[in-house]
């Protein structure tokens, strides 16, 4: 019996679920898990093809699913979620790194409120990031209740919710998966979307040493081993979440969606890099950059969406962006996207390549700005603000086949990722007209962005405060 019933039953009374015809028509529609991982690079994986690293779980999702390799998220957690929640470009929402540069505009729309509209119940666990804002309530903005994880307690977390806040004991990865379990258990019958997001493997890489010790037998360091041994850790509670939903008789009903933030951080602590062995190991694809940078390794990450007995498994050739993610589930729901009022969406609906393998739709490139490191933006005196400069930024434009890199100074590259997905060889030479259209694209969303006055949105207050429901 999950561990939480009866405090979460307790509240239940506090969400509310739209109109009773809305209710009605959401009997036939399916049930959307959204799981998300925090700094889980593409190489951090078993089904892509790291030797070392041990997702069993993950693995057999993805062998149930279908599985998307060219798909980019955001360099960083708050840019991703950001754009995950509002199906939108993360600059347009204010959103331009980690906190305190993350201030998500007040009037955007986040995606449990679609899912409230159409007769829902929404539910969050997990890490706080862009779900739970300093100035403004969740239940607000579309959850009807959620457990939110602040920093990255891996154990033993302090859980702010609707109702008194939760001090829970254990590991943070199992506490998420009851919640979501009780959650899941609560109300047979009414269609249900919930967030279960894990801070692992974000730093600082700890676990229960029965995850780490097979690594540890391996030969792996001490720093490789509590990664992995996170990874694994994460992995199990995964496969009981998925246990849990399946023993409420709902998998078949289910709409289970995977990915991670961004990729994979090249610290083993705070102030000190990976050595480079393990570095080695862990990348084993040999993908350039990192987490915070636009280089194939900070934003390139899988996507799984299983649907059993609708959605056929396998690999799928189109090319996503986190942001289609919002219009893709609303699809698979059969909600409207115009049940809440919200800004364009930048994303595309997936629908087409899901239920066709053989389908790869025309996708707009995506737009995409470093966080950290050479080319970041940089904090600026309000009380004088520069405009900001095109050429002062690392900016690119990651397509289907060709990625194009504006550099700091001026400076650009153009790759084929068809053959050359490390990012080694600039053949801008070889492809002089799609560098230049490349270019000019790039260019005129950046200013199309500036123009809107939302980017770079500043520290501080971006609604005004008002009572919390309580």
């Amino acid at each position: 019996m999950p561990r939480f019933s009866a405090f979460f039953l307790s509240l239940l009374a506090l969400g509310s679920h739209g109109a009773a015809v809305a209710a009605v028509e959401a009997k036939t529609r399916p049930n959307v898990l959204l799981i998300v991982s925090d700094d889980q690079g593409f190489s951090d994986f078993g089904f892509t093809g790291n030797p070392l690293v041990k997702t069993p779980v993950l693995d057999r999702l993805a062998a149930e699913s279908a599985v998307f390799k060219n798909f980019v998220v955001a360099a960083a957690c708050s840019p991703t979620r950001s754009a995950l929640y509002t199906g939108r470009e993360h600059l347009g929402t204010g959103v331009w790194g980690v906190p305190p540069r993350a201030n998500l505009r007040p009037d955007e729309a986040l995606m449990p409120a679609f899912f409230r509209a159409g007769g829902y119940r929404t539910f969050y666990a997990g890490k706080a990031d862009t779900a739970r804002l300093p100035e403004s309530s969740p239940w607000d903005r579309g959850w009807d209740q959620g457990y939110f994880v602040s920093g990255y307690q891996h154990r033993d977390p302090t859980l702010p919710n609707r109702g008194e806040t939760l001090q829970a004991k254990g590991w943070t990865a199992d506490l998420v998966t009851d919640l979501i379990l009780d959650f899941v258990h609560a109300e047979p019958g009414k269609p249900w979307f919930a967030t279960a997001a894990y801070i692992i493997p974000h730093l600082p890489w700890v676990c229960d040493e029965e995850f780490s010790a097979p690594f540890l037998a391996q030969g792996l360091s001490p720093d490789l081993a509590c990664c992995y041994g996170s990874i694994a850790q994460m992995d199990a509670a995964i496969g009981r979440l998925l246990a849990g939903v399946r023993a409420a008789g709902q998998a078949d009903n289910t709409v289970v969606v995977f990915l991670s933030d961004n990729g994979m951080s090249h610290k083993a602590e705070a102030d000190r890099e990976l050595a480079a062995t393990d570095w080695a190991k862990r990348n084993v694809h040999g993908l350039r950059g990192h987490k915070a940078t636009v280089w194939e390794n900070g934003i390139r990450v899988p996507l799984l969406v299983r649907w059993p007995g609708r959605i056929a498994p396998g690999e799928r050739k189109q090319f996503g962006a986190v942001e289609d993610v919002l219009p893709t589930i609303l699809d698979l729901a059969g909600l409207r996207s115009d049940s809440v009022k919200h800004l364009p969406f930048a994303g595309v609906s997936l629908r087409p390549a899901l239920f066709d393998a053989a389908v790869v739709r025309e996708r707009a490139p995506a737009f995409r700005i470093a966080i950290s490191g050479p080319g970041s933006p940089k904090p600026q005196d309000e009380s004088n603000p520069r405009p900001r400069r095109f050429e002062d930024h690392h900016l690119v434009l990651r397509g289907e086949r060709f990625k194009f890199h504006a550099l700091p100074g001026g400076k650009s590259a153009l790759y084929d990722l068809a053959t050359d997905p490390v990012e080694a060889t600039d053949v801008a030479a070889r492809f002089p007209a799609i560098a230049a259209s490349m270019s000019a694209a790039l260019r005129d969303q950046w200013t199309a962005l500036l123009a809107t006055g939302r980017a770079f949105a500043t520290t501080g207050p971006v609604e005004p405060k008002r009572g919390r429901k309580k």
